[in-house]
């Protein structure tokens, strides 16, 4: 059944008898209506079921409605949904919705978004940006707070909610060298953004302190896509001498590397080759082994990014405010090797 047509002011007016002057001095609470006239208008808006349209009378005010605005490189990326959960947690109380869009993690994309955005007066906008220099001077012209999350941008002058990748790429780097690895490869992100580059250096460091080389043809550069993933880990497993650990560096690739594991003849998950992921993923603990992971606190980045918008918006002159949160390991075995010996 097709959904009717949405009741307008006219249509309150009309039922009531009044004008529609008199209708949005009801709504609005502004003015002086007789009480027995804004009773006939209460009466009439629960007859239709009119609905104000929040969007009119926001631009109406000028004051824009009580928006916040999220970008995204990819919304369909399970950690930015997680990301909006908890900046939707912390704001709701505030009575704000929030406007998702998507990037693409294309900048030209990124400044059509923020463009569009903006022409809803938003309260404020959580960032994950494209690029680290592409769209600065858009991202400088923005009126509302700004707070960065998961990535830096060349200049440093916003809020900002990090996760140390260092630190998670170390701990896997540690771990599978730990397990008895030396032919370890990485699945590495685009290297001019803040997790890509930094998961990559802090995976770098532990091999060169160990002692273990990292040939070119075991670096291998992917886009956080999951086609990526599967494109690199094909080419990873096809070598005359292939690695025996890979560390994967975001979920998508992950999943795409699982794929070229099941694809590629005589590959199998802890057997041949050995996985530690960074970012948990849905399917985890259905792999046989259950995949080891990185797992970072990502509903609670949003939290604090929708915290450091709200104080903005309270405190706008206050010092930019940088949370860095920590990852952790969670060793499930599939960072094992049958035939790799334990390291003395």
């Amino acid at each position: 059944m097709s959904g009717q047509k949405h009741k307008t002011i006219r249509d309150v007016a009309s039922l009531a008898r009044v004008s529609t002057a008199t209708v949005s001095r009801v709504l609005n609470g502004t003015g002086t209506v007789r009480p027995r006239t804004a009773e006939r208008v209460q009466q009439a808006l629960t007859q239709l079921g009119y609905v104000p349209n929040g969007w009119a009378q926001a631009m109406a005010v000028g004051n824009g409605i009580n928006l916040m605005g999220m970008v995204v490189p990819d919304i369909q990326n399970p950690f930015f949904a997680a990301i909006y959960a908890g900046v939707s947690e912390e704001v709701r109380s505030h009575g704000m919705i929030i406007w998702m869009a998507n990037s693409g993690d294309d900048p030209a994309q990124e400044r059509t978004e923020l463009y569009s955005l903006q022409r809803y007066r938003p309260h404020g906008i959580v960032l994950t940006p494209t690029h680290l220099t592409e769209n600065l001077a858009v991202i400088e012209k923005i009126p509302t707070p700004v707070c960065l999350v998961d990535r830096r941008l060349a200049v440093d002058q916003w809020d900002l909610v990090l996760i140390d990748n260092k630190h998670g790429a170390r701990q896997a780097a540690k771990t599978l060298i730990e397990a008895g690895h030396r032919d370890v490869a990485i699945l590495a992100g685009p290297q001019d953004t803040t997790p890509g580059r930094e998961r990559f250096e802090g995976f770098r460091e532990v091999l060169q302190e160990e002692g273990l080389a990292l040939p070119p043809a075991y670096v291998g550069l992917g886009d956080f896509r999951e086609s990526s993933g599967y494109r690199i880990g094909r080419e990873l497993l096809s070598l005359d001498h292939p690695p025996t650990a890979i560390f994967s560096c975001n979920n998508l690739m992950t999943m795409g590397l699982l794929q070229a594991i099941q694809a590629t003849p005589g590959a199998s998950l802890g057997e041949s080759v050995s996985v530690i992921g960074f970012d948990d993923i849905p399917i985890s603990t259905f792999t046989t082994p259950p995949l080891t992971v990185v797992s970072r606190p990502m509903k609670e980045m949003g939290i604090q990014a929708g915290r450091l918008i709200l104080d903005r918006m309270d405190h706008p002159t206050r010092a930019k405010e940088t949370i860095i949160l920590m990852p952790h390991l969670v060793i499930r075995g599939s960072e094992r090797l049958a035939a790799a010996k334990p390291r003395v």
